[in-house]
C-alpha cells in the first residue's frame, strides 16, 4: 500500500497547487485559469487511480467505478472550458458533478469498517469532505442539464454547488495527505 500512499500524497499536492493556481488567476489573471482547469482534471484522474489501487484494502469495484465516472466528468469539464466549447460556469458544473462521484467513492470508503485504520484521526474530516462533494455534485447535475453558463442566469439554489468545491479544495487535500501518511506508515 506504499504506492497508494504516495499517490494519495501526490493527489493532495496537486489539489493544493490547483487551488493556488485559481487564487493567482483571480488576482493576476493569465494562464493560471488553464492551469487550474488542468489541475482539476488531474485531481480526477489521480482520484480514480487511487480508488482502483485501494479496492483490495477498502471500497469495492462499484465504488471505484464511481471514481472513474467522476474522473471522466472532471476531464470533460476541463476540456469544455479549455477548448472554448462552453464557458467556465457550465464546465464547472460538469466538473462539480465529477467531484460528486469522487465524493461518492470517498463516502463508500469512509463508512466501511476498515475506514478507521485508513484515515485514522481524519475519518470525520473524510466523511464531511465526501458529503460536501456529493451535495455539490447533486446540485451541479440539474444546473448542467439546464445548460446554465453564466452567474447572472443562475437561480439561487444553484449556489449550493459551491459546497462541493469547498469539499474538494479545502478538505480533500487534508484527507488524501493524511490517508497517504497512514498508508506509507509515517
Amino acid at each position: 500500500m506504499i504506492a497508494a500512499g504516495w499517490l494519495a500524497i501526490v493527489l493532495a499536492v496537486v489539489a493544493v497547487a490547483t487551488v493556488v493556481s485559481l487564487v493567482i488567476f483571480f488576482t493576476v489573471g493569465g494562464p493560471f485559469g488553464s492551469l487550474n482547469d488542468a489541475g482539476n482534471a488531474l485531481i480526477g484522474l489521480l482520484s480514480a487511480a487511487l480508488a482502483i489501487m485501494l479496492v483490495s484494502q477498502a471500497g469495492s469495484w462499484m465504488a471505484a467505478v464511481a471514481a472513474v465516472i467522476g474522473a471522466a466528468l472532471m476531464v470533460w469539464g476541463s476540456w469544455l472550458v479549455m477548448s472554448g466549447t462552453t464557458g467556465f460556469v457550465l464546465a464547472g458544473f460538469v466538473s462539480t458533478a465529477g467531484f460528486g462521484f469522487i465524493g461518492l467513492w470517498l463516502a463508500l470508503v469512509a463508512w466501511e469498517p476498515t475506514a478507521e485504520a485508513l484515515f485514522g484521526p481524519l475519518l470525520a474530516v473524510a466523511r464531511i469532505a465526501a458529503v460536501a462533494m456529493i451535495i455539490g455534485g447533486l446540485v451541479a447535475i440539474p444546473a448542467g442539464l439546464m445548460r446554465i453558463d453564466s452567474y447572472e442566469s443562475m437561480p439561487g439554489w444553484v449556489w449550493l454547488f459551491s459546497i462541493g468545491w469547498l469539499g474538494v479544495y479545502v478538505l480533500y487535500p487534508v484527507v488524501t495527505f493524511g490517508l497517504g501518511r497512514n498508508l506509507i506508515g509515517d
